[in-house]
């Protein structure tokens, strides 16, 4: 009976200890940081900047004005930034709390961008170790490549639109459900894909407008060009580079490939569209083609992934053989030309020259990744499974080998709906019964 007494004590004393604060850190006495971006140096190796929230505005409904994402007006008050420089991040957030007024907190960083000088320089892999080890660095923080200046291009962003700047990220950074022209990238991701045999990293492209006067355009800042169009696509450009003006200054476009730890080149935001495709991360966008029967008329549709692509692996002859399957349906949302696509022969034939120009898009991305000898599709991991041993597929060298892929790409297309129009009338139909 007494030893059953002291072990209820002993029990007791336990649980009230267990219920200790002494290492609580209260809300209010921290500083919240929202995005961190990593330049190179002038005095020191990096240069970081650190975006952190303000409670108090946000609280109160955030500084007035526009359209999130900003630049223009008055400057957003729910935050702040601050650039240093510094040997590493974690000596970088030292030196911050030297003088930030609250302890610097990292768990709620929804962004950690990289400017393009050090994505290419061979050093990105050893600071994901670091972040891999840290506590307060989330797994679904999202990364990202700015095509010049990290900082730039975080001081560029003031949302109003949105109260809580946080809230702010995870919505710019998912619009590839509905535009299609980024693609999804967190840390543990990027983490996975860089220690991986089989895969090779891909980030979001981002950078800041150039533009300050529509009388600026310029067509040599797209990429339509090198494939071929007559006339830029919605798609033919990268971040930075978009023919627009306007208090929203911060722009999404494209993607970043990497060789392991280095980045090697670019996908513009058409190309993005055929990566999230290929990967059958696509959801639904909207896509233009060129109408096959009239110059400078356009075929616009509403595109969406009917079911995740087929992919099969090989090797053959020792080099990898790719089969790519993939199923589309869209709906007709404007036809400029006078050609009916609603009836059936010529729906079959405007699906036919869909299947054929998307087929060769998603070609070109491809093309591109072998170039780089980047797999950012994941066709390695396809073929692994088909690998009886651990040493035969260490002994394989996948990523050596996937510049020399052959790839064998076929489109399904299905065109479900014509819109609210069941049959289009041509407009000199129109015209000749008294232009009514």
């Amino acid at each position: 009976m007494k030893k059953t007494a002291v072990s209820l004590l002993i029990a007791i004393l336990f649980s009230l200890l267990a219920t200790g604060c002494y290492d609580r850190r209260e809300v209010d006495d921290m500083t919240y940081v929202i995005a961190i971006g990593i330049d190179q140096g002038n005095s020191n190796t990096l240069r970081m900047t650190l975006q952190y929230a303000i409670p108090l505005a946000m609280g109160g409904g955030g500084g007035g004005g526009g359209g999130g994402g900003g630049g223009g007006g008055e400057e957003s008050k729910s935050l702040s930034n601050l650039t240093l420089e510094c040997p590493s991040i974690y000596s970088g957030l030292n030196m911050a709390n030297n003088f930030v007024g609250k302890q610097i907190n990292l768990s709620h960083a929804k962004l950690m961008v990289f400017s393009e000088a050090i994505a290419r320089s061979d050093n990105i892999g050893k600071y994901f170790h670091a972040f891999a080890r840290g506590r307060e660095f989330r797994p679904s923080m999202i990364i990202a490549v700015a095509r010049n200046s990290a900082e730039e291009y975080i001081k560029s962003i003031k949302p109003v639109q949105v109260v809580d700047p946080a809230k702010y990220y995870e919505l710019k950074f998912s619009s590839y459900n509905y535009a299609g022209f980024i693609a999804p990238a967190q840390l543990y991701e990027f983490y996975t894909d860089l220690e991986s045999l089989g895969a090779q990293p891909v980030v979001p492209l981002v950078g800041v407008n150039k533009y300050n006067s529509p009388d600026e355009f310029t067509r040599q800042s797209s990429t339509y060009m090198e494939k071929g169009h007559a006339n830029p696509l919605e798609g033919d450009y990268l971040a930075g580079d978009l023919p627009k003006v306007g208090d929203i200054r911060g722009e999404t476009m494209g993607l970043a490939m990497f060789d392991g730890s280095r980045m090697v080149g670019t996908l513009d935001g058409g190309e993005a569209n055929c990566y999230l495709i290929a990967t059958g991360n696509y959801t639904n966008s909207f896509m233009t083609f060129p109408d096959q029967h009239e110059r400078d008329k356009y075929v616009i549709l509403n595109m969406k992934q009917s079911r995740k692509p087929e992919t099969s692996v090989d090797m053959v002859g020792g080099k990898p053989s790719i089969r790519l399957k993939v199923q589309l349906e869209a709906d007709l949302l404007s036809v400029q030309g006078n050609t009916p696509y609603e009836e059936d022969q010529e729906r079959t034939e405007l699906e036919k020259y869909l299947e054929d120009n998307i087929r060769e898009n998603i070609m070109g991305m491809l093309k591109k990744t072998t170039d780089a000898n980047s797999d950012i599709c994941e066709f390695g991991m396809r073929l692994k499974n088909k690998i009886l041993t651990w040493k035969q597929w260490v002994d394989l060298k996948w990523l050596d080998r996937y510049r020399d892929s052959t790839f064998d790409v076929r489109v399904e297309l299905k065109i479900r709906r014509p819109g609210l129009i069941i049959h289009s009338a041509p407009f000199a139909e129109i015209t000749d019964k008294g232009g009514k």
